[in-house]
């Protein structure tokens, strides 16, 4: 008469779907184990180490069939697993409302080339995808404009603005249009002799280009303001319906090296680092509203006092640099999610050689330039789910 079968059920740890996975199997006198079925779930039985391992393909809950010998009689084993779904593959994308009279398109590239290589890119975020909404950030770049000046700006609109997603393309085609015959006035005619003082440790020539920058990339981002404000107007809307950050940076070549130089109101941010010698200037300043978890937006209101409006602008002479980036917050959260972090040069040196700069080959010859970079954006970090845009400048 046959021996009937010790029965036995146990419960593995969980597993997450597309994930590595190894769990023993835990039970005293066990002997002889093997695994009648995987069940199509990539979760294979070792019998040489008496391990589960694998890297789970579907989600769910599975029962494994096991037989072997416990204590010396014949045992059959339900061994149970709970494999997490990936969260990654929960999100859905639905399609914006093209024929909505402000849509933009849910993603956008573009790439120039000069004395920069200079590639952006905008990606709407899954948070929007989900339910079909709009991509509310933008970005734009001129290289190269008259005067040899580069120039990006990326602008983030307010999640909670209706028509945030206008005012943040008004806001970039105004600002790339008023800057260059700005910088031109301002800025071109004594540029280089600025430098040279300033360099020379002159602190009345380090105050004289702050001047020229709030007279020309200032002003241009309060003409920006304007814009939106005016666009609002043409709707029959109040400003703040169409909010928006805006991060503005330009840069030239100067007898003396690069000449870089940011302005910025709200969140995101912009920084020109350099890889080799471990160094980063930030170009914007940390820009919350009255609380916590607030920013601030593009408001005429927020250009007042010379204090006011001086303490945006920043700029750096370098003489090498491995990229400038500007970045709105669906970044600079996930990647950066503090103000100490975001000033720290090992920080950026890990961003560039470990993340960005190992996922994308930023060469005008690279013929999969704009699928690595808009693969990139992405990128997955828990609970971090807004658009993303980044504008990436490199010699």
């Amino acid at each position: 008469m046959p021996i009937e079968p010790i029965k036995k059920s146990l419960f593995l740890k969980n597993a997450k779907a597309g994930e590595a996975y190894e769990c023993p199997l835990d039970m005293d006198g066990l002997r002889s184990v093997r695994m009648e079925d995987a069940k199509g779930t990539g979760i294979v039985f070792d019998e040489a180490t008496g391990r589960f391992r694998g890297i789970p393909v579907a989600s769910g809950d599975f029962q494994f069939r096991l037989t072997g010998f416990l204590h010396g009689r014949p045992a059959e084993i339900i061994a149970n697993l709970a494999v997490i779904p990936d969260p990654r593959s929960l999100w859905v994308s639905k399609d914006s409302d093209r024929t909505d009279p402000f849509w933009k398109p849910d993603q956008d590239f573009v790439l120039m080339s000069g004395d920069l290589l200079c590639v952006a890119a905008s990606k709407r975020g899954r948070s929007h995808a989900k339910d079909g909404g709009f991509r509310d950030d933008d970005f734009g770049i001129l290289e190269p404009i008259p005067g040899g000046w580069h120039v990006a700006a990326v602008a983030d609109g307010a999640g909670s603005a209706k028509f945030s997603r206008r005012g943040s393309k008004v806001a970039i085609d105004a600002v790339l249009k008023d800057v260059p015959p700005l910088l031109e006035e301002h800025l071109d005619p004594d540029l280089d002799k600025l430098v040279a003082a300033h360099l020379a440790g002159r602190a009345e020539a380090e105050q004289e280009i702050r001047i020229r920058l709030y007279k020309s990339v200032a002003a241009a981002s309060l003409q920006a303001a304007k814009a939106v404000e005016d666009e609002a107007g043409a709707h029959g809307e109040k400003a703040g319906a169409f909010s928006t950050t805006l991060v503005l940076c330009i840069a030239k070549r100067l007898p003396a090296g690069w000449f870089f130089a940011g302005f910025s109101v709200g969140d995101g941010g912009a920084a020109v680092f350099d890889v080799d010698d471990c160094s980063v200037t930030t170009l914007t300043a940390p820009d919350s509203g009255e609380f916590a978890g607030q920013t601030r937006f593009l408001h005429r209101s927020e250009f007042g006092t010379w204090e006011d409006v001086s303490r945006r602008i920043f700029f750096d002479v370098r003489t090498r640099f491995t990229a400038l980036v500007l970045m709105t917050d669906g970044i600079t959260d996930p990647k950066f999610p503090t103000e100490v972090s975001f000033g720290d040069p090992g920080k950026w040196r890990d961003f560039w050689t470990g993340d960005l700069g190992a996922a994308v080959r930023f060469s005008k010859d690279n013929p999969d330039l704009e699928k690595q970079f808009i693969d990139w954006l992405d990128f997955w970090s828990p609970g971090n789910h807004d658009d993303r845009t980044i504008a990436v400048l490199v010699p």
